[in-house]
């Protein structure tokens, strides 16, 4: 949504003009600085955007903001949060046109992390992780030819970004697939003597989706037949390759994803990763995925971490508001942390689209379960989440 910088009360800087220029500016100058404004109101163009001869600026991003209640078997407690799952952000694109074919975009996305819920817990806030007001997710150019694909580099996704995450609910908001840890990821698991697992609910669960966003250079191919190759390359030799598919039969929407990943220098780990979800027209959505990690990382007694997904997701015209969408998931992830663990959750949400101020209000809950696997160890309690937020874009 292309959002521009308003003009404050376009009058009232016509009559600011008037008055601190009046020593200046004459008569006749006055009258035409107020012609020219009555002219910007007539037309309708009540903003302004920045624009070079070549180049266009376009700022937008959202406010994203929760308040989550969460409760480790021994002690509960209420936060008020930045949630992980699309936190707030702003982001500078600018655009231009080489000719009919070529066409250059940049992008510049900072994030903000005050009271981040993936460092909150019910002993700490979470606010020295967050100290910094912006920083780093994408410094971005791309090159796109109509008939060539396109180029990018610079930091943002590779090739394998998102490619667990593919999903026609509409609800990555408060369910972004295996990925439940974003809000309340810094939860540590308790056992039922109070004492600390040594595990928290981020490091047990992974949706293992490929290399994330990096410093890179990437190229996607055009799209044939629903059908698009994207690959990556990146700092340490971190390299990728993806098939992206997206179709329709009948009226039922079909988006799939497969990916294998690298990076040679963190223990020669290799992944290979996808997801498949399916929309029918009456609004249910199914959605399956998986993504095995080779790793070496537990001295040959395994070297694979596993994870498993799956949700059900249901949406529909509720009101005039809007669309109202609802789901429920269940992921699994095996050998996180150690050879032998298991950590699971399942959850429920619903959010609801406020049109009118391109808003998304939602609540959601997850209940997460960790289990060492080691004979005779004490098994922590469950972690049960819920948070109920807003998403306001601009």
């Amino acid at each position: 949504m292309q959002t521009r910088v308003k003009l404050l009360g376009s009058t009232a800087l016509a009559a600011a003009a008037l008055v601190l220029g009046a020593p200046m500016a004459s008569a006749d100058k006055n009258s035409s600085l107020e012609k020219r404004i009555k002219a910007l109101e007539k037309a309708g163009m009540m903003s302004v955007s920045r624009s070079k001869k070549t180049m266009k600026l376009v700022v937008n991003g959202h406010i994203n903001r929760a308040v989550m209640f969460t409760d480790n078997g021994t002690e509960s407690a209420f936060s008020h949060v930045t949630s992980n799952f699309s936190r707030s952000r702003v982001r500078w694109i600018g655009t231009g046109k080489i000719n009919s074919d070529l066409s250059i975009k940049t992008l510049i996305e900072l994030g903000n992390q005050s009271g981040i819920a993936t460092a909150q817990t019910i002993a700490s806030n979470g606010d020295a992780n967050g100290s910094a007001a912006l920083d780093e997710r994408f410094i971005d150019m791309q090159i796109t030819s109509k008939s060539m694909g396109k180029l990018y580099m610079g930091q943002g996704a590779s090739g394998s970004e998102s490619t667990s995450e593919t999903d026609l609910s509409g609800t990555g908001i408060i369910s972004l697939s295996g990925n439940a840890g974003l809000m309340g990821s810094g939860e540590a698991f308790v056992n039922s003597d109070g004492s600390a697992a040594g595990v928290s609910v981020g490091q047990s669960y992974t949706n293992l989706d490929g290399l994330g966003r990096r410093d890179r250079i990437r190229y996607d191919t055009p799209k044939f037949g629903g059908f698009q190759v994207t690959a990556s390359h990146g700092n340490e030799d971190a390299h990728d390759i993806a098939l992206r598919y997206g179709g329709s039969f009948g009226g039922v929407k079909v988006k799939a994803t497969v990916a294998y990943s690298s990076s040679e220098s963190i223990n020669g780990r290799e992944v290979v990763n996808g997801a498949v979800s399916v929309l029918m027209p009456f609004g249910l959505t199914l959605t399956a995925a998986a993504a095995d990690r080779d790793n070496d990382r537990f001295g040959g007694v395994t070297d694979t971490t596993e994870w498993r997904y799956a949700k059900i997701g249901y949406k529909f015209k509720g009101s005039e508001l809007g669309q109202t969408r609802l789901f429920i998931d269940y992921s699994e992830n095996e050998s996180t942390v150690v050879a032998t663990d298991e950590g699971n959750y399942w959850g429920v949400g619903a959010i609801q689209i406020v049109e009118p101020l391109g808003a998304e209000l939602y609540i959601v809950y997850h209940n997460f379960e960790y289990s060492s696997g080691v004979a005779g160890a004490t098994e922590p309690d469950d972690v049960d989440r819920f948070a109920i937020g807003a998403r306001f874009k601009f």
